[in-house]
């Protein structure tokens, strides 16, 4: 699914030239993959992982049947176009509409649920916060971006010249006809189609897209990279080359994307033969940032042990993966373009129900750690006997059991399940701490004493 979306990316910025044969071909490959075996798949997937929560949060459980229900209403849109020759002057924007509201919707939520949560926390974490940031920044882009499409590009039709060669291309030249900018343009035997932003609208749809955009792929970079290092933080520190890597898609996108600052999309002001230099190097900071930001979760699933954090995070990196591309593909382009744009529904929620629970079960964790951490040594400094070791697990259980009820009280009713396994991480960790600190007091005590003998 990811490749296919990145091909119809470049296909609708000017990077991969296209005839109409693989327009068709490219509209084929992304309805029966996005939306019909990728979909199934990856849907049937989100709903085994997330039945637990599901059951417990009618919010969680009727937000995933509605993308359900939504996602393959699309795929019937997408058919009914396919097999209709003029119907997509209607339903394509309609399904970009459908797709962008819904998804907009599922990541406000999140967002709100993220900031609400993020409040109520008595431990602050910013992975939570930067999260929720980045959901609302993201949300904002892909209202943004339907909004400027749906309401500032003007759609004309006019009859076609006899003998007019069929074929559709993206153009982005100005026109003193138009009295505005040509975006893309279909030439069919009977009626020609231009897509155009008027030249009052130009300034303003060049603004919004020249910042809503990179200011979301901004702060899912911050987040995406808070994230990674948090969950390095169990093993070690995030490699310094992992930095480099990470950095680089960041610098590649602001550089591509500086000259549209000022010109817009069509680089209007640039010269032309440093246009496509600028596309590729944006376009490759779009796509290469995205595929790191899904790849650093799977990096980071490799060192965790709990299964239900894996089955989060991977969800997250899917979603993470796609959601950026898709939102950079053009719905103006009503076939393919649109399918493949409206994936954005799709991966927009498994990017926040992915996040939502691994941000939960991260934090959780941690704050359990801490918590049970400094209980754990009062109880240890207060009981010496090895006999006592069992009045020490009732009593951190106990604590244990109270930290979750305030937790399902924050997020929900869903919390963290500790296992055993890491209620003997937790009093291994602190009999290791309290070891360590008690060993350097020795230490501290003995130079001391040798420092006095000598004297």
């Amino acid at each position: 699914m990811i490749f296919i979306v990145i091909i119809d990316l470049l296909m609708t910025r000017q990077i991969l030239p296209y005839t109409n044969d693989m327009e068709v071909i490219m509209f084929i490959l992304t309805i029966t993959i996005g939306y019909g075996i990728g979909s199934w798949i990856l849907l049937r997937y989100t709903t085994q992982v997330s039945k637990k929560i599901r059951a417990k949060s009618h919010f969680i459980n009727i937000m995933h049947w509605t993308v359900v229900v939504i996602q393959f209403s699309l795929l019937g849109l997408l058919l009914f176009i396919l097999f209709s020759n003029k119907s997509h002057h209607f339903l394509s924007p309609t399904v970009f509409a459908v797709s962008s509201i819904a998804s907009s919707i599922v990541i406000g939520l999140i967002a709100f649920k993220f900031f609400s949560w993020f409040k109520l926390s008595n431990i602050k974490n910013l992975v939570i916060l930067f999260y929720g940031i980045a959901a609302l920044t993201l949300g904002s882009s892909i209202l943004e971006d339907a909004g400027t499409k749906l309401l500032l590009v003007e759609v004309i039709q006019e009859k076609s010249p006899p003998g007019a060669t069929v074929e559709s291309s993206f153009l982005y030249k100005p026109s003193e006809k138009y009295d505005g900018e040509i975006v893309y343009k279909i030439v069919n035997s009977d009626t020609t189609t231009l897509y155009i932003i008027p030249n009052s609208s130009l300034i303003l749809y060049n603004l919004l897209n020249s910042t809503v955009l990179p200011i979301a792929f901004g702060f899912r970079w911050i987040a995406s990279t808070t994230l990674l290092r948090t969950l390095y933080q169990r093993v070690g520190k995030l490699p310094f080359l992992l930095w480099i890597i990470f950095s680089l898609p960041l610098i590649f996108y602001l550089i591509g994307k500086a000259p549209g600052f000022f010109s817009g999309e069509g680089l209007s002001q640039v010269d032309e033969q440093y246009r496509y230099f600028f596309r590729l190097l944006f376009r490759i900071g779009t796509i290469a940032g995205n595929v790191l930001f899904g790849l650093a979760f799977f990096m980071a699933v490799r060192s965790l042990a709990s299964s239900k954090l894996k089955d989060y995070l991977i969800i997250a990196a899917i979603g993470d993966t796609m959601v950026g591309i898709s939102l950079s593909t053009s719905a103006i382009q009503p076939t393919y373009g649109v399918a493949a744009h409206s994936l954005v529904l799709l991966s927009s929620y498994l990017f926040s129900i992915g996040l939502y629970l691994s941000a939960i079960s991260i934090s959780q964790d941690n704050s359990l750690r801490k918590s049970i951490k400094g209980s754990i040594s009062d109880l240890i400094g207060n009981i010496g006997s090895a006999q006592m070791e069992h009045e020490i697990e009732r009593k951190v259980m106990k604590i244990i059991q109270i930290k979750r009820k305030e937790m399902e009280e924050q997020t929900g009713e869903f919390s963290y399940e500790v296992t055993e396994s890491d209620f003997r991480d937790y009093m291994k960790l602190v009999a290791d701490q309290r070891k360590e600190f008690t060993s350097s007091l020795d230490k501290k005590k003995l130079d001391k004493d040798n420092t006095k003998f000598s004297f």
